[in-house]
Parts: structure tokens; C-alpha cells; sequence
């Protein structure tokens, strides 16, 4: 799939709104997750109709009524430099919501990951005894072998809770699968967003030997099924 291809038939904006066939989807995903400048169109895509609804959502943007909609002079004029208004706030707001926010939101999802990790722990495991301290991993959306993550587990470590921002995105219902050489080992359903914009997901630490992973985060509901990221760790054992 090439650049000039992508921008004619405006791929990118049918993506974000779901307009692509099943074939097209998968092309494209296949595409961006390895383009950097695909990915981050999407990205951005992604945050400014997450904005807009968002905007719609809170009334800054109201569609015109039909007198509205007929009316001429001065009040035709003042409706459109209201909705002109209304527009700028939106982008303003998509920009500091989903630009600004998350960078604070991720210094802080730092801070208290310990306590989310403690209390993912104890909901997968609810018959073993509260475990201390337990290793936790953020992951990055990965196109390349260097955005690997690193983690220590040691032979204490009873579990690993992997911590992903999916950032901006339409769906409520995640699903992570973790391979080993294109093996799945294990799979984890029914993830939704916490109140940091991330799901967290609990692996026992012996299906996780040392060596490397591919991880991938699929969006589930509402459908079709799509890759949200995908994503390298690599387990390191003493």
C-alpha cells in the first residue's frame, strides 16, 4: 500500500471512521504499523474525532435547528461565528484532552501503577495470598525492535501485569494475546479502560520464560475486530 494511493482514496479518514471494507482494514494495519508517518496520522486522526464527539457530547457543538438553518442577515451571520466558535473550542479542548492530558495522565499513571498492579493481582488471583511488589510493565505501540520493553522477574515473582495506553479509541472491549516465536502462550479477554485510559492485564510469571514476546492488543466491541497495537517485551531472569 503506497502513500500516494492512501491519500487519494483518503484511507486514513475512512479508517478512523470505520468506512473501509475488511480487506482494505486489514492492508492498512498491516501498512501503518510499520510507517511511522501512517501511524501518527492516525494517532492524531484518532484524538481529533475522539475530541469533536467528546465536544458533542458535553453540548459545545449543537447541530442548527431548521429556523436556524433559513434564517439570513445578521442572525445567519452570528449563528455560523457561533458554530465557528463552538468548533475552535472543540479542537482547543480535543487538543489539551488528548494531547496535554495524557502526557500528565502518564506521569502520574507512574505513580500509582504499584497500587493498580497490586489490586489487578489480587482480582486474577483471588485464592492466593496478597503478593508484594509486584513487577509491572508499560508497553508502547512497537514498530521497531529498539521500542522493545525490559522486565526483571525474579524467582519470587508469582505475576506480571502489563500496563497499555491504547490512547484515543472507539472501543470499549480489549483482548491481548502474548506469542512466543508466532506461538500464542496465553490470551486475556474482556479488558476495558480504567480511569487512566489504560487496561491491565495479569500473567502468571511462569507462562513468561526468559527470552522475547509479541504482544498485541485487539479491540473487540463494538465490531468489527481491529489491531489496536502491537507491542515487544523482552523477560529477563537472574
Amino acid at each position: 500500500m503506497m502513500h500516494p494511493e492512501i491519500e487519494k482514496a483518503e484511507t486514513v479518514e475512512r479508517y478512523v471512521r470505520n468506512e473501509l471494507l475488511p480487506a482494505e482494514r486489514q492492508a492498512f494495519e498491516e501498512h501503518f504499523l510499520g510507517c511511522d508517518e501512517c501511524f501518527e496520522k492516525v494517532q492524531t486522526a484518532e484524538r481529533f474525532s475522539a475530541g469533536m464527539r467528546d465536544a458533542a457530547e458535553r453540548g459545545l457543538l449543537e447541530p442548527p435547528s431548521r429556523s436556524q438553518m433559513t434564517n439570513s442577515g445578521w442572525f445567519g451571520w452570528a449563528f455560523a461565528a457561533t458554530a465557528c466558535f463552538g468548533l475552535v473550542v472543540a479542537i482547543l479542548f480535543g487538543w489539551a484532552y488528548f494531547g496535554l492530558i495524557p502526557r500528565l495522565r502518564g506521569e502520574l499513571s507512574q505513580a500509582v501503577a504499584e497500587k493498580q498492579a497490586e489490586a489487578s493481582a489480587q482480582q486474577a488471583a483471588p485464592s492466593e495470598h496478597a503478593e508484594a511488589n509486584v513487577p509491572l510493565v508499560m508497553l508502547q505501540a512497537s514498530r521497531a525492535r529498539e521500542e522493545t520493553a525490559r522486565v526483571v522477574l525474579k524467582p519470587a515473582d508469582q505475576r506480571l501485569v502489563l500496563w497499555i495506553e491504547p490512547g484515543a479509541s472507539r472501543y470499549r472491549d480489549f483482548h491481548v494475546d502474548v506469542f512466543s516465536d508466532n506461538r500464542l502462550l496465553t490470551s486475556v479477554e474482556h479488558l476495558a479502560l480504567n480511569g487512566y485510559g489504560a487496561v491491565a492485564a495479569s500473567l502468571p510469571t511462569k507462562q513468561l520464560p526468559a527470552g522475547d514476546f509479541r504482544i498485541t492488543l485487539t479491540g473487540q466491541d463494538p465490531p468489527p475486530v481491529a489491531l489496536v497495537g502491537e507491542y515487544h517485551l523482552e523477560v529477563q531472569r537472574p
